[in-house]
């Protein structure tokens, strides 16, 4: 990959903490674009802040960028010397509570994902005079931006490898239940990392949305308008709750401009790229692209989210299988080194070409967080098309500070405030305008602009044997897989589904995998006495990783089986500390009310003897043991035959109530002649 060496851009208005520029691997600083015509006119203060040391750790060495909400520098951890980005809020910016709270989102959205393709978060505080940072992975190398503005149009082959990566880091985002909700080309950099000139990182969470912060303060109101229009979903464009496929249709845009050189919806006006991405059907992309590649670009971008490819882990599936089985497009630009020119997209030549990282797509052992490189360094870029925020938020701040009146400092209560500062509320009012518009538009163009773009309807593939795919899928066949992805939900059987979820659970796809059995079973709950549907949630229940979705599944649709796989992983791990986490796990689903009401009779024989205390306990049970007990319960029923044990030197018969009848005879040899289930 070519060092393109841009300029850092960094006075526009995409950021609320301000964009980090893209930084050439020399780490030369060239200045230019707006962020130079402010420097013309006044210094920077932000630059003030070189030299020093915050919180006693961060000395700051460089301005990376600065923007209406604050300005990114590059600084040195003190003690570890190595470098970091620092992103710091404007003092002023620190009297506005919404932009606080979204500054801190940010912080807590980064902290929470952790996964090699996305910048990480490793602190957040606040400084003596009351100025917010955030500390982050300093990230350097090249933006998709810039790649895609240099080279246009990418090899179909990297193209998909690039939308693995990020479909890869959303997956592990929406995992912690975060939804990105600004991805674009500017927010994703392209690194080197050892054999991969083409290692994806995802930055920028500022606008993100933590699903699972219902407590916290409410950022987003309805009908508020939040992220950039080009890579907006409709949901998002109409100011309506989105949710994670909302970040795929994103991605579907970034595909769609990586394999055609430009963004569907391209418009001057704004309300115009928001009116298309609500209404309109994108045009097609070259007939040199690839048929299936075409097909999962067009569910990507499907208005309606549940036409949409539903999960981050599903597309980097269909991704692999597509790696994997996309032929060469016949046409081909040997000018252009990012051009198709190979004669197949099969992994292995992807591969050759960008790394062995890509080997990962085949290995999913291999898919593991790889080492970091040395003083990587955070880098981003600020957008070519403005955000949109209806609230206190960073569209109206950069062009209010360029207005030389509304510099001018005020009071307001106890502190002084630049006049932009106060405009900065009536940018409510205009956004609230600027949704009326788009409704506007919707309700009086309807699906206007589509003939125009030329959108043309492909003949539909003739359909694969279902019963060869989920044979295939069965075996871990990705393609098949994909195959089975690519049905509608609604329309799926439970044979499909549990096809699905052999075939991930086969390549190391667990969560998902558990999710698929789950919907068979709820097809079809006679599966529940499958072989393999069983071993493949005992395994996933005895990894850490997947312990807590495993176990629940048991205990809501395994029924008696599931309840006896839970008391089997609480038996194999106890007494083992490296799997206490796990144990602890199976003991809480033991103890719970929802297992007893699944357990069959044996298994509550065992569960109730475990925790009788004292003969007068024990007998009851003893009693519905000989009718019930299994050989779980044969080592306990045994230890009530000894004797003694109880009273003064433990010489009197703890279980005498035992002795006259044949209640524990008849138990222990019920349980004798009776196997434990076998998993």
């Amino acid at each position: 990959m070519s060092d393109t060496s841009p300029n850092r851009d960094a006075g526009g208005p995409a950021h609320e903490a301000a964009p980090i520029a893209t930084a050439p691997a020399s780490g030369a600083v060239e200045r230019g674009g707006a962020a130079s015509e402010r420097e013309d006119a006044d210094v920077d203060p932000s630059e003030a802040l070189i030299g020093t040391t915050l919180a006693e750790r961060y000395r700051i060495e460089e301005l990376l960028g600065s923007g209406g909400m604050g300005a990114v520098f590059r600084a040195q951890h003190v003690h570890m010397k190595k470098n970091v980005a620092v992103k710091v809020l404007h003092k002023e910016m620190t009297y506005l509570p919404e932009v606080v709270a979204r500054f801190e989102r940010e912080a807590v959205a980064a902290a929470r994902i952790e996964h090699p393709n996305v910048a990480a978060a490793t602190a957040f505080g606040q400084l003596d005079d009351g100025a917010f940072y955030l500390v982050l992975e300093y990230v350097e190398g090249t933006s998709l931006r810039d790649l895609i503005k240099q080279h246009g149009a990418l090899q179909v082959s990297l193209a998909l490898y690039i939308a693995r990566q990020i479909a890869d880091a959303l997956s592990a985002a929406h995992a912690s239940e975060i939804v990105h909700r600004d991805l674009k080309p500017d927010n994703v950099m392209l690194i080197q990392r050892e054999n991969d000139p083409y290692f994806a990182k995802v930055l920028d969470f500022g606008i993100a949305k933590l699903t699972t912060d219902a407590g916290g303060p409410q950022l987003t109101q309805l009908g508020s308008v939040f992220g950039t229009p080009e890579y907006m979903s409709p949901e998002q464009a109409a100011g309506t709750p989105c949710d994670a496929r909302s970040d795929l249709y994103t991605l579907g845009i970034m595909l769609y401009e990586m394999l055609s050189g430009q963004t569907p919806f391209d418009d001057d006006d704004l309300v115009v790229v928001l009116t298309r991405q609500m209404t309109m059907d994108p045009a097609p992309l070259p007939p040199s692209i690839p048929e299936e590649v075409q097909a999962l670009v067009r569910e990507l971008l499907a208005k309606d989210a549940e036409r949409r490819v539903q999960s981050a882990a599903d597309l980097v599936l269909r991704i692999d299988a597509l790696l994997q089985t996309t032929p060469e497009p016949a046409s081909a630009s040997p000018a252009n080194p990012l051009v198709e020119s190979s004669s197949q997209h099969t992994a292995a030549a992807v591969s050759a070409q960008y790394g062995d990282t890509v080997l990962s797509l085949a290995r999913p052992e291999l898919s593991q967080p790889m080492a970091e490189t040395p003083n990587t360094a955070v880098v981003g870029k600020a957008s070519h098309t403005p955000q949109l925020r209806t609230g206190l938020t960073g569209f109206f701040v950069p062009l209010f500070r360029r207005v030389p009146v509304l510099e001018k400092r005020v009071a307001l209560l106890s502190h002084s405030v630049p006049v932009w500062g106060l405009a900065v509320a009536a940018a409510g009012l205009v956004a609230l305008g600027f949704v009326i518009v788009v409704t506007a538009a919707i309700a009086t163009g309807g699906r206007a602009g589509g003939d125009a773009a030329g959108t043309t309807v492909a003949q539909a593939p003739a359909a694969p044997d279902l019963q060869d795919v989920m044979e295939r899928a069965k075996g871990g066949d990705r393609s098949a897989i994909a195959v089975l992805q690519g049905r509608s939900e609604n329309d799926r059987t439970s044979p499909e589904w549990y096809a699905l979820g052999r075939g991930l659970s086969v390549i190391g796809h667990v969560k998902p995998a558990l999710s698929a059995y789950e919907q068979a079973l709820l097809k079809d709950p006679g599966l529940a006495s499958d072989s393999s549907l069983v071993k493949d949630v005992l395994r996933a229940a005895e990894n850490q990783a997947t312990t807590a979705d495993a176990l629940d599944l048991s205990v809501r649709a395994l029924g008696a089986v599931g309840a006896d796989l839970v008391y089997e992983v609480f038996m194999r791990t106890k007494g083992r500390g490296e799997n206490a986490v796990v144990h602890k796990a199976a003991k809480a689903r033991l103890d719970g009310p929802a297992l007893r009401g699944k357990a069959s009779p044996a298994l509550l024989v065992v569960l109730d003897l475990n925790k009788a205390r004292g003969c007068a306990a024990v007998k009851p049970v003893a009693l519905r043991a000989a009718s019930h007990a299994d050989a779980r319960a044969l080592t306990k029923l045994k230890a009530f035959t000894a004797q003694r044990g109880c009273g003064f030197l433990g010489l009197s018969d703890c279980y005498a109530c035992l002795r006259g009848g044949t209640a524990l005879s008849d138990a222990i040899k019920r349980a004798n002649a009776t196997p434990a289930p076998k998993f």
